[in-house]
């Protein structure tokens, strides 16, 4: 498997388990860089850096093929990993418990309010 396939198939991984819009691996993971952790951000670097490599006919057997595999094995571990439905009902119920506390208190305020005020001798 050329190294270009390799990155794009990772880009359309990473795009789809990592929730942001797909495009080449370098645009994807610039998208998703505070998702990934920083010793996968090093294996993406590297495995643009042997994409722009194997794109030169005269260097193309300057690219270590070891640490691609072992750079693409991470990065699918990790994605594999990701679920994109636990991370948005997560979203969710993070944005329903913000709301849920501002009402909170509101009604601690209005409490304190109505007691300063009187409203409860």
């Amino acid at each position: 498997m050329d190294v270009s396939e390799k990155t794009e198939e990772l880009a359309t991984l990473m795009a789809q388990q990592l929730r942001v819009r797909s495009g080449s691996l370098k645009d994807v993971a610039q998208r998703a860089k505070r998702q990934l952790p920083r010793h996968l951000q090093r294996e993406v670097d590297a495995l643009l850096e042997a994409e722009t490599i194997a794109a030169h006919p005269k260097f193309a057997h300057r690219v270590d093929a070891k640490r691609i595999t072992k750079a693409e094995r991470k990065l699918r571990e990790f994605l594999n990993k990701q679920n994109p439905k636990a991370e948005r009902r997560a979203e969710l119920l993070d944005r329903l418990a913000a709301i849920v506390f501002v009402l909170f208190a509101i009604l601690v305020a209005l409490f304190f309010l109505l007691i300063q005020r009187g409203y409860f001798d």
